[in-house]
C-alpha cells in the first residue's frame, strides 16, 4: 500500500476498502514520519482533505521556511500552517518531512505548456549541438528570443 493511495482516497468507504483502520493509519503516519492525531475514519478522512487544502495552498511557502528561519521558529510555525505536532530533531530532518508531505499530498496535475516551458531550453540546447553551436544558458530568466538574438547569423 502506498501512501499516494491513501490519500488518493475519495471517500470513507474507499480508504475502508484499503484494510483497517490501524493499518491505514500507521503506513501514512509511517510515510510521512509524523502522528496526525486522529481516532477514527471520518477525523482521518477529514485529516487528509484538511492536508490537501493546506498544503497546496501553502507549497512554495512551506518549502522556503526553513532557509528563512531558525529550526525551533521553522518547526512551531509548520505546526501551526499544518495544525499537526511536528516531530523532528534539526533542520535537515524538518526539510525532508515538509518535501514528502508536498510530494504526498500535492498530486500535480500535468500541464502541458508548462512541461513545454520547462523543456524548451534544453532541447533547443541539444539540437543546437547538432549544428556545431554550443549554447550557454546563463539563467532562467533568459528568453529563448534573447539567445537567438545572440547567436544569430
Amino acid at each position: 500500500m502506498k501512501a499516494k493511495t491513501i490519500v488518493e482516497a475519495s471517500d470513507i468507504s474507499e480508504l475502508k476498502s484499503l484494510g483497517s483502520y490501524l493499518d491505514v493509519k500507521n503506513h501514512l503516519e509511517e510515510e510521512l514520519g509524523n502522528k496526525l492525531g486522529v481516532t477514527s475514519w471520518k477525523s482521518f478522512f477529514e485529516k487528509i482533505q484538511d492536508l490537501k487544502d493546506i498544503i497546496a495552498n501553502n507549497k512554495e511557502y512551506l518549502l522556503t521556511i526553513c532557509s528563512q528561519k531558525t529550526f525551533k521558529e521553522s518547526k512551531n510555525e509548520v505546526s501551526i500552517i499544518l495544525k499537526l505536532e511536528m516531530k523532528s530533531k534539526n533542520l535537515t530532518e524538518l526539510n525532508l518531512k515538509i518535501k514528502s508531505m508536498i510530494s504526498i499530498f500535492c498530486s500535480a496535475v500535468f500541464d502541458p505548456y508548462e512541461y513545454y516551458e520547462e523543456t524548451k531550453f534544453r532541447k533547443f540546447q541539444n539540437s543546437s549541438k547538432l549544428e556545431g553551436i554550443d549554447i550557454e544558458i546563463p539563467d532562467k530568466n533568459t528568453t529563448l528570443e534573447s539567445v537567438l538574438a545572440k547567436y544569430k547569423r
